[in-house]
């Protein structure tokens, strides 16, 4: 693994149930009233009847949803040591752990090794704890990862551990590692769906190539998908359709289906997903 050595603390706290819950139960209360109401024509107490069914019926639905829910939380976090919750959460796996506190007591230089959806990492840092203050803080964030991550996460990389920015860099990692994983599973698909179309780019694994074995030679569409990342170090990803074609096979598409073609990918992927998007393409490369 490469690193960067540059030079605060961010705690997540993930909160499944607590305003849902609450919400729940507000929404139950309501709905458990019963109907007030005076002497009305018979029709209409008869529907108001019905309606009062109507929700008793809907609150035991929703209370034997909530049951199930907490029973599935409670399956989710009894039974488990900390570190499998945490794995299953968030991708993170801990394998090396070591800590080194100075005789004062407060403060500390930890090493933590462990892989975030299979990319393997190592975090070196210090911890301080104020003397007036309840929380720690975090100094000299090393990080640490595998060379092709830090090529295409070098920049970021280097704001985190300047910010010290331990929490951002596992929500970074973990972006990054999905987005990875569903991008090479995705572009698998379709390689082995339409072997005669689809092929990935030898140079750059981000680029999807589909092109008609009988028209190969003037027109080739690329799915390029790869991501941003904002100021913030937030992950996006970025899918993108270009298209390759000889100028003569331009002129002749009188109805513009190649030259409309990325405008009608991305509508594609925004209302039905990516692999619809791409399918549709395919479909537009074999003439389906």
């Amino acid at each position: 693994m490469a690193g960067i050595q540059v030079g605060n603390d961010i705690r997540q706290t993930i909160n499944l149930f607590g305003e849902e819950d609450k919400a729940l139960g507000q929404t139950l209360s309501v709905l458990s009233r019963p109907v007030q109401r005076k002497t009305l024509p018979q029709g209409l107490d008869q529907d108001l009847t019905q309606l009062e069914k109507e929700i008793d019926r809907l609150t035991e639905h929703v209370r034997q949803k909530t049951e199930t829910v907490s029973r599935k939380s409670q399956e989710l976090y009894s039974g488990k040591p900390k570190v499998e919750r945490t794995k299953e959460i968030t991708g993170v796996s801990i394998q090396k752990y070591s800590k080194e506190t100075d005789e004062t007591g407060k403060n500390s230089h930890l090493e933590v090794e462990g892989g975030v959806l299979g990319n393997q990492f190592s975090v070196q840092f210090d911890v301080e704890i104020p003397e007036e203050e309840n929380s720690v803080a975090i100094r000299n964030l090393n990080l640490l990862v595998e060379d092709g991550i830090l090529k295409k996460l070098h920049d970021p990389l280097l704001q985190l551990s300047d910010n010290n920015a331990l929490g951002s860099f596992f929500s970074l990692m973990e972006q990054f590692s999905r987005w990875n994983i569903y991008r090479q599973e995705t572009f698998h698909h379709f390689t082995e769906k339409y072997p005669d179309i689809v092929s990935t780019d030898t140079d750059e694994e981000t680029v999807l190539l589909l092109q008609n074995p009988q028209i190969s030679d003037s027109l080739t569409l690329c799915v390029m998908w790869s991501f941003t990342i904002d100021p913030l170090c937030r992950f996006h990803p970025d899918l993108r359709l270009k298209v390759i074609v000889h100028k003569q096979l331009l002129e002749a598409d009188q109805e513009n289906v190649i030259k409309e073609a990325p405008q009608m990918f991305q509508k594609m992927v925004d209302l039905y997903g990516i692999e619809r998007g791409i399918d549709a393409m395919v479909q537009l490369m074999s003439g389906g």
